[in-house]
């Protein structure tokens, strides 16, 4: 490190507008992608609604990243390490200028959701970029199709627990 860089000694904290306008485009994406739980946390404290919201707005992001066919399968895999990284780095006090990276990390400090917890929601929808194999045909892109039958029941149950499971842990 250069002398005249040092470590950031306090952490970013959203403004309340930041805040409102974040948890908004996470109601907006779960209105949107998942009426049957919008409604369903319509029911909840503003609060706790709210954070639901932000999780599962965060999801979706990571499933919409794992089932762009448009982009390789490679690149993919990238997108979707940047978007676990960018959301660490949201929890960790570094500013981000993504709504849902802002709304999840807010939700994440007010109720304690563990880290491994997401990590491992994160991880169970990278699960859907394993291939067996990994041969391609064309630069980036698999020749074989997604993963869709495991090879062991213990890897069935991991990404059941990880992408099912862990949602409801979370909750």
């Amino acid at each position: 490190m250069s002398a005249g860089v040092q470590p950031a000694t306090t952490r970013f904290a959203p403004t309340p507008s930041q805040l409102v306008i974040a948890y908004s485009v996470c109601r907006s994406i779960t209105r949107a992608a998942a009426r049957n739980f919008y409604y369903a946390f319509l029911v909840l404290p503003r609060s706790k609604r709210e954070a639901l919201c932000a999780v599962y707005a965060f999801m979706r992001r990571c499933d919409d990243i794992a089932d762009d066919t448009t982009v390789p399968v490679c690149d993919r895999r990238t997108k979707l390490a940047d978007w676990l990284d960018g959301l660490h780095h949201a929890i960790e006090g570094m500013p981000s200028d993504d709504p849902v990276l802002l709304a999840l990390g807010d939700a994440q400090r007010h109720y304690r959701i563990p880290m491994d917890l997401l990590d491992q929601l994160a991880g169970g929808t990278a699960m859907d970029l394993e291939f067996e194999g990994e041969e391609e045909d064309e630069p980036g892109f698999a020749r074989c199709a997604p993963v869709v039958r495991y090879r062991t029941f213990d890897d069935l149950s991991q990404y059941c627990y990880r992408v099912a499971s862990v949602v409801g842990l979370v909750c």
